[in-house]
């Protein structure tokens, strides 16, 4: 590590206050060494905005730097880096396992992992944050992990049984003999597949009853977005349970805390808590490439990456206004990651 990385992630450890989300609290920028070249993007669609802040910003440091940019889908982002056709994979979403599967086998390895920003906490569109929602007359406050799996799910990797009433979760009354009614999202897409995989532990079976939504398009080019479908459809039936994005909004609706363990801090979702990574089900945005480990990173992408992981780096996902920057202790894992290699 040379000196000016040691300054660099020592000042990303100093201590601060915990999970901070702040890049004023990141350190500035400082190139380690001069770079030039052609650095090519393949993948998510909605981070161009960003993409663009960030380059910009790196070629006042790197005026010999040149970006080629495609950001069309996440979907794009594995196979153009297992074809070489890309330096960076851009994923606005978590990575499926038969992506993982086709690029090791071409590669004989992983694609090499960083987190560079939280998703969003009401934007579905941008790694959004997911939510449980029951009715607003509902006097449960909070679930954990192994609930939700034992609502949502059917095979049960926590190790739980069915629970499809509400009187198993612990109601008592006139709630205790009604079913929970469900609703989601269409459940392979991005925010469901989160979901099964840190909810339900990869399990896909899910509950017989889920009532699935998509996006509904309506006259006009409107499109009537699947996680308002979800919400409004909950406002309705007053012993349903929804799994949406936490930023939805209904009047009578209300989301619930949710932990991992039943000893852990019950956590409501909140900008706050999104931002801080203090709740659960907060997301994050990817940047993948082709590095072998052990073997140097291209300094180009090196520089790149350091650059997004700094002070300027994490103001430009700020300046996007949906997306969220990385706390300070990621922003140092993200660092810790690419000097170690």
């Amino acid at each position: 590590m040379t000196i000016k990385e040691t300054i660099l992630l020592g000042a990303l450890l100093l201590p601060a206050p915990a999970h901070s989300q702040s890049p004023e609290d990141l350190a500035p920028y400082h190139p380690d060494q001069a770079v030039s070249g052609t650095i090519t993007s393949w993948g998510h669609v909605f981070l161009k905005k960003v993409m663009l802040d960030w380059e910009a910003g790196f070629q006042k440091f790197h005026p010999d730097i040149h970006f080629n940019d495609n950001l069309v889908s996440s979907a794009a982002a594995t196979g153009a880096l297992f074809t070489h056709t890309a330096d960076l994979g851009i994923l606005g979403r978590e990575i499926r396992p038969m992506e993982v599967a086709g690029y090791s086998r071409v590669m004989k390895q992983k694609p090499f992992p960083f987190e560079v920003m939280t998703g969003s906490f009401a934007n579905a569109d941008k790694s959004v944050a997911l939510g449980i929602f029951v009715s607003k007359d509902n006097p449960l406050k909070s679930i954990t992990f192994a609930q939700l799996d034992s609502v949502f799910g059917a095979e049960h990797r926590r190790g739980n049984r069915n629970i499809r009433t509400w009187g198993e979760l612990g109601l008592t009354g006139d709630w205790a003999s009604r079913p929970i009614n469900l609703y989601s999202g269409v459940l392979d897409a991005a925010p469901g597949f989160f979901f099964s995989q840190v909810v339900m532990r990869g399990s896909l079976l899910w509950n017989e009853n889920l009532k699935p939504l998509d996006d509904l398009d309506l006259p006009g080019g409107k499109v009537y977005e699947a996680q308002q479908r979800i919400v409004d459809a909950l406002g309705q039936d007053r012993f349903g349970m929804a799994l949406s994005g936490a930023g939805a909004y209904n009047p009578n609706v209300k989301l619930l805390s949710v932990s991992i363990e039943d000893t852990d801090p019950k956590i409501l979702p909140t900008p706050t808590t999104v931002a801080d990574r203090t709740y659960p089900l907060s997301r994050s945005v990817w940047i993948y490439i082709n590095h072998k480990p052990g073997e140097p990173i291209d300094p180009m992408i090196r520089e790149f990456l350091r650059y997004i992981f700094s002070r300027e780096g994490q103001q430009a996902v700020a300046r996007d206004g949906d997306y969220l920057p990385l706390t300070d202790k990621l922003a140092a894992e993200q660092l810790r990651k690419l000097h170690t290699q």
